[in-house]
Formats: C-alpha cells, sequence, structure tokens
C-alpha cells in the first residue's frame, strides 16, 4: 500500500517540501491500509479513509482536554511524574520513544528540559507540526521551549550529554488491536505495521547506561517487565505502570 502526501490549495510548497522529506529518508510505507497525510492549513493530519468512512488524526495540543490539562493540572499527581521520583525540575532528561507527544509534552510542563526522539518519519513531522503551532499559544509556549525534538533513535552515540533520567514507551502487544482502540491508536498502528521497533530490551538496555540516576518504562498493566533484571519499582495506573530501573553502573 502507499502513503499519499496530499496538499490543501494554498499548501502545495509545504506539501512538496514534507514529500521530498519522506523521500529524502527512503520512508516507504509497508503497511496493508492506504494512508494520507494531508497537509492543510491548520497543520498536519494523518487520515485513513475506508469507502465512507474516515479515521483523521490531527494532533492539537492547544485546545481541548490535553491543553487545559498540560497548562493547569497537578503534574505531580500523574503516574509518569511520580516515576522519576525526586528528581530536580530542569533536569535533562530523554524521551526515547516521543510518538504523539503526550508524555513529552507531560515532562516538560512539569519542568524537566526534555530531548525528544522519534524514530518514524511520518510521526516526526506530525509532532514536529504540533509543537510548532504549540508554541504559538501563550499557556503552552513556556512548555515547549523546554523540548527538542529529534528525528531517528536515541542512541548513547546521538544523546549527546548523559540525561539524568530516561523514559521509554514500547509499542504495546498485539492485543490493542481490538476495535475498541482509540482511533489515535488505530493510525499509528496502521503507519507502523511492517516497520516494527528495534530490540526493546537493547534500548533499555542502552539507556541504563546512559542516564545518571534512572530509566522509566512504560507497560501495559499485566505485561512481564521488559529485560532480564527485575525493576527497583514500579508506579500503578487505571491500565498502565511504570517501571523504574537503575542506571546499568548500579545494577
Amino acid at each position: 500500500m502507499t502513503l499519499q502526501v496530499r496538499a490543501e490549495p494554498g499548501q502545495e510548497p509545504r506539501g512538496r517540501e514534507i514529500d521530498h522529506y519522506l523521500q529524502g529518508h527512503g520512508y516507504r510505507h509497508l503497511g496493508e491500509a492506504p494512508l494520507v497525510l494531508e497537509v492543510g492549513a491548520d497543520g498536519l493530519s494523518l487520515i485513513r479513509e475506508e469507502g465512507r468512512r474516515e479515521l483523521r488524526l490531527h494532533l492539537d495540543f492547544a485546545t481541548g482536554r490535553q491543553g487545559y490539562r498540560l497548562a493547569h493540572s497537578g503534574h505531580q499527581r500523574e503516574g509518569l511524574i511520580r516515576a522519576m521520583g525526586n528528581i530536580p525540575r530542569d533536569s535533562h532528561v530523554v524521551d526515547a520513544t516521543a510518538g504523539l507527544g503526550r508524555d513529552t509534552l507531560l515532562l516538560a510542563a512539569h519542568g524537566f528540559r526534555v530531548d525528544a526522539w522519534e524514530r518514524h518519519p511520518v510521526v516526526y513531522l506530525l509532532l514536529a507540526d504540533a509543537l510548532q503551532r504549540a508554541a504559538h499559544d501563550e499557556a503552552l509556549a513556556p512548555i515547549v521551549e523546554r523540548i527538542t525534538l529529534h528525528a531517528g533513535l536515541a542512541t548513547p552515540a546521538t544523546l549527546g550529554t548523559p540525561p539524568v533520567a530516561a523514559v521509554f514507551d514500547p509499542m504495546f502487544p498485539e492485543r490493542a488491536k481490538r476495535a475498541a482502540v482509540k482511533k489515535d491508536m488505530q493510525l499509528t498502528q496502521a503507519l507502523m505495521e511492517g516497520a516494527p521497533d528495534p530490540d526493546p530490551e537493547t534500548t533499555l538496555q542502552r539507556l541504563r547506561e546512559a542516564a545518571t540516576r534512572r530509566v522509566v518504562v512504560k507497560r501495559p498493566l499485566h505485561a512481564p517487565a521488559l529485560g532480564p533484571d527485575t525493576p527497583q519499582g514500579s508506579v500503578r495506573g487505571k491500565s498502565v505502570r511504570f517501571d523504574v530501573y537503575a542506571p546499568a553502573a548500579q545494577s
């Protein structure tokens, strides 16, 4: 199948720029469902068209519940933030799997300086576009300023200065492909199909070698721990948990 870049009237130059970006990265959509990356005046949208039914993913951090939670909620109540422990705000942390940016923004909203990495070119473009728009929102601009987004894999060679902590979210198991799953998950799974993650255990080990205080791994609530080592502890939520690992040098 294919992924088509489609531009609305007046957005053709941006459409060509995105098309060249994907070609330059050698991107090929390997999934079974045809997808459209639409370039509009309000940003990028990922679309799956099935007859009269359309699934559309458009990231917008400045409106709705997501924007309010980032700008106004108490972030210390979030499971991810609790899993970060007593790491000082303004610490340098890495989000090794930025995805749709929700954990990245939560970390930055708490005060961390976040290097966020996304390996999939289309997901990277969607997130970069949404962050650029959020930077013009008065409430979110200070949060976005603390985020540096990178395309590619977070490895010791690319991380530069060792982070105080790292967050890693391996893709959830195949059982998430049920009909009731949210549309953003349906679309990202259709996009990622045929492009599996690198070995997650190797990624965890590399992050443990790089981080100086801890690595937090996001897991489905009842999934086994990742890797051969037992986590130091876990923070459990309704559907996910956050396993905490010590740096490799301390294990």
